[in-house]
Order: structure tokens, then C-alpha cells, then sequence
């Protein structure tokens, strides 16, 4: 008796694999949600951002939480700070907003997106460069590079001084790859 449940034990474990390699993108979207496909889709495009960012960068800032709130005040899937979201709201003539907008999924995306798309224009299209401005402030982003510290290649991220921003832009980058391949339709 003990060799049958020995094969039978070898069986599962064999049929677990194989079915765990036909279905292992199936397996690995619980873990990498993907909410608000669609708006991400069409806001990425209108701001020129690669969706597969905007949803890896959404992925580390609140993990799809709508509601979410930084220690610092930010909201939002996209974590925008009230400050930035009421400048965001004066430059694409938004009446009436309010903090509050910051928590609803689609103004989120609509600000996180344009405000991501505008630093990226103002850093001559380079993503790295964008990405640490939306999480360390273009400020220090431009003193970095006046100063000769980084100038915003992906294979020197171990020059940003800021521990969290470097993590940031490793996190968002390889998250990138991992909507691309898990999520195929982000890239047409």
C-alpha cells in the first residue's frame, strides 16, 4: 500500500506543476491586480504614459485601494498630495474640485496620469527622471542632475541619494514588466 500512495502523492504533485505552468498568469493576476483597466488604459494614452507603468506605479503606491491615504496626506490610487491636486485641477480648468475628488477612482486617474505625463514632458520624455520627480519632487530631481548626482539613466538608480525613491523606481520598473507580460492587451 505505501508505493500507491507514494505514486498517488507524485501524481498530485505532478498534475499541480503542469496545470500551475498552463495557468500561472491566472495564478499570478491575484497577486498583480489590475482594477480600472479600462481608465487606465484610456487616461495613460491621453497623457502619453505606457499603461503597464501607470499600473505598476498604482500597484506600489496603494495597491488598487481607492481610499487609500499616505502618512504624508496622499490620496487615492495614485497617491496624489492635495496641493498637487489642486494645481492639477487649476491647469486642466477643473471647477469646484475638492481634496476630497483626490478619492474618487477616475479624477485619481485623470490627475495622477496628466501630472505624471507633464513631468515626463518636462524631463524631455525620460521616465526615470518623471518617476522620481512624482515620488521625491522635481525640485531635488532637477538639483540631482545641476549637481552631477544622477542623471536619470535606469542603470545608475543607485546614485539617487533618497533610499525610497531609489527602491521606488526599481519596484515600479520591474512591476512594468510584470503588467506587460501579465496583462497583454496594456500594450496595444
Amino acid at each position: 500500500m505505501p508505493i500507491k500512495r507514494h505514486w498517488f502523492l507524485r501524481s498530485w504533485i505532478l498534475l499541480i506543476l503542469i496545470s500551475s505552468f498552463f495557468c500561472h498568469k491566472a495564478i499570478l493576476r491575484v497577486f498583480f491586480v489590475l482594477d480600472y483597466q479600462d481608465e487606465i488604459i484610456i487616461y495613460s494614452k491621453n497623457s502619453g504614459i505606457n499603461p503597464a507603468l501607470i499600473s505598476a506605479l498604482i500597484f506600489v503606491e496603494s495597491r488598487f485601494d481607492p481610499a487609500a491615504e499616505s502618512h504624508k496626506g496622499a490620496l487615492g490610487l495614485m497617491q496624489v498630495m492635495p496641493t498637487t491636486g489642486d494645481w492639477i485641477a487649476e491647469k486642466l480648468n477643473w471647477s469646484l474640485f475638492q481634496k476630497i475628488d483626490l478619492l474618487d477612482p477616475e479624477k485619481n486617474l485623470a490627475a495622477g496620469t496628466w501630472y505624471l505625463g507633464y513631468l515626463k514632458k518636462k524631463f524631455e520624455g525620460n521616465e526615470c527622471l518623471a518617476l522620481a520627480s512624482y515620488n521625491a519632487g522635481a525640485r531635488y530631481v532637477r538639483y540631482w542632475i545641476e549637481k552631477g548626482i544622477w542623471q536619470g539613466e535606469a542603470v545608475n538608480l543607485e546614485q539617487i541619494p533618497f533610499p525610497e525613491t531609489r527602491q521606488y523606481l526599481i519596484q515600479i520598473m520591474w512591476l512594468k514588466k510584470v503588467y506587460h507580460y501579465l496583462y497583454p492587451e496594456l500594450s496595444k
